[in-house]
C-alpha cells in the first residue's frame, strides 16, 4: 500500500471512534447530569458530525497531500458544530470576524462631520447677522431686505444647477406640495427675524430667538406627537427663565422687537420640524437627487415666490425714494455689495444648517442655535 494511502486511512480511523463514542455516550445516558456543555452534543450535532467527517475523509482522499490538515479543520469545524468555544462569526464593516475582534462601524466620523456643520453654521450665520444690521441701519425697509436676501439665494442655486455644479432636484407635484408649507415658514420666518433686527439692538432679537428650542419641543409634541421625558422639557426652563431676565433689563426693549422675534421663533421651529420631516419622505422613497441643500434650495425659491408680492405690495412705493436716501449716505455700488453678500451669506449658513438638521433632531438643532446665538452677540 503507498504511503498517502497509509495516511489516509490513518485519519478516518483516528476520526471516526470519536463519532462512535459520542453516540454510544449519548445513548446509554439515561438521566444528564451537571456536565460542560461541550460534552452533552445533542443527538443533531452528532449526525452533523459524521456528515462532516464523512465528507472531510473523501476530500482527503482527493487531496492526498495534506491530510493532518484536513483532519484539524474537521476539528474545528466539529468544535463550533457543539460550541465548543468557538467565536461566534459576526459579519462586521470591513468583513467577517470574530466576537470582541469585530470591526464595527462607529459614530466617530459622522459626529464629527455634524460638529463641522456646526462649526460652519455659526460662523456664516456670525457674519451675515453683522452685515445684515448693516444693510437694515442704511437701507431701513425690511420686507424689502428680506426678499431680496431670498431672491439672492434664489438665483444663486439656480445657477449651481443650470452650470451643473450640483445636481438637479428631481421631484413631482405632490413633493412641492409638501415643501410649499416649509417655504412660508421658512419666508415668514426670515421675514419676522429682519423686522425684529431692524426694530431693537441686534442682541435683544438673539436674546429672544434663544427661546427656539422651547418652540421646536412644542411644535413636536404638538404637530408630531413626539412626546420627550420631562427632564428634556426641564432643561429649557432655565433658558426660558434667562430670556425673560435678559429682556426685562434690556433697555432697547420694544414689543415690536419682541413680537416678531416670538412670532420668528414659531416658523422657524415649523420648518425645522416639518423640514426633517421631509428629508425622511425623500429619504423613504430613495429620491437621490432631493439632498438636504436641495431641498433647501427648493424652499428658498418657493419662499422668495410667496414673499414677493407681498413685499411689493407693502414697500413698493417706497422703494426708489429710500434707496435714493440710502446712496446718500454710502455709494450705490457699496449697498448693492453688501445687500448682495447678506444674501449670499444667509443662503449659505441656512443651507449648512441643512445638513446638520439631516443629522439632527430639531430639538438638537434648535440648542445648538441658541449657542449659536452667544457668539452673535458677543460679535456684535
Amino acid at each position: 500500500m503507498p504511503a498517502h494511502e497509509d495516511h489516509e486511512a490513518a485519519a478516518k480511523d483516528s476520526l471516526l471512534p470519536v463519532v462512535a463514542i459520542h453516540a454510544m455516550h449519548h445513548r446509554t445516558r439515561a438521566t444528564p447530569s451537571p456536565a460542560p456543555h461541550n460534552d452533552q452534543p445533542p443527538q443533531e450535532a452528532v449526525a452533523l458530525d459524521a456528515r462532516l467527517l464523512t465528507s472531510s475523509s473523501s476530500s482527503s482522499s482527493s487531496s492526498p497531500s495534506a491530510p493532518v490538515t484536513t483532519a484539524s479543520s474537521s476539528r474545528s469545524k466539529l468544535q463550533q458544530v457543539r460550541g465548543g468555544g468557538a467565536v461566534p462569526l459576526t459579519k462586521g464593516r470591513r468583513g467577517v470576524s470574530g466576537g470582541k475582534g469585530t470591526m464595527v462601524g462607529t459614530p466617530l466620523r459622522g459626529t464629527i462631520i455634524t460638529l463641522g456643520y456646526f462649526a460652519l453654521w455659526f460662523a456664516l450665520n456670525i457674519y451675515y447677522n453683522i452685515v445684515n444690521k448693516q444693510v437694515l441701519n442704511t437701507f431701513p425697509l425690511p420686507f424689502t431686505v428680506a426678499t431680496a436676501q431670498l431672491g439672492i439665494g434664489a438665483i444663486y442655486v439656480s445657477l449651481s444647477w443650470l452650470l451643473r455644479l450640483r445636481a438637479r432636484p428631481q421631484t413631482g407635484k405632490a413633493g412641492l406640495q409638501n415643501l410649499l408649507p416649509i417655504a412660508l415658514y421658512h419666508g415668514s420666518g426670515q421675514l419676522f427675524t429682519v423686522l425684529s433686527l431692524g426694530a431693537a439692538a441686534v442682541s435683544f432679537t438673539h436674546i429672544v430667538k434663544a427661546l427656539e428650542p422651547f418652540f421646536s419641543a412644542l411644535v413636536a409634541a404638538v404637530c408630531f406627537k413626539q412626546i420627550f421625558k420631562p427632564q428634556v422639557y426641564l432643561s429649557l426652563l432655565p433658558v426660558v427663565l434667562g430670556v425673560a431676565v435678559a429682556c426685562a433689563n434690556d433697555v432697547s426693549f420694544g414689543w415690536l422687537a419682541f413680537l416678531t422675534a416670538m412670532a420668528s421663533n414659531l416658523a422657524f421651529a415649523l420648518r425645522a420640524n416639518f423640514s426633517k420631516s421631509a428629508l425622511a419622505v425623500f429619504k423613504k422613497e430613495q429620491n437621490s437627487s432631493m439632498t438636504p441643500a436641495n431641498v433647501y434650495g427648493v424652499v428658498t425659491i418657493l419662499a422668495f415666490l410667496l414673499l414677493l408680492p407681498l413685499t411689493l405690495l407693502w414697500e413698493g412705493v417706497d422703494l426708489q425714494s429710500s434707496w435714493l436716501v440710502a446712496t446718500e449716505k454710502v455709494e450705490s455700488s457699496a449697498l448693492a455689495y453688501q445687500l448682495l453678500l447678506s444674501g449670499l451669506f444667509h443662503y449659505l449658513n441656512n443651507e449648512v444648517m441643512y445638513l446638520a438638521l439631516d443629522s439632527v433632531h430639531p430639538i438638537t438643532l434648535a440648542v445648538g442655535n441658541t449657542a449659536k446665538r452667544v457668539f452673535i452677540i458677543v460679535a456684535s
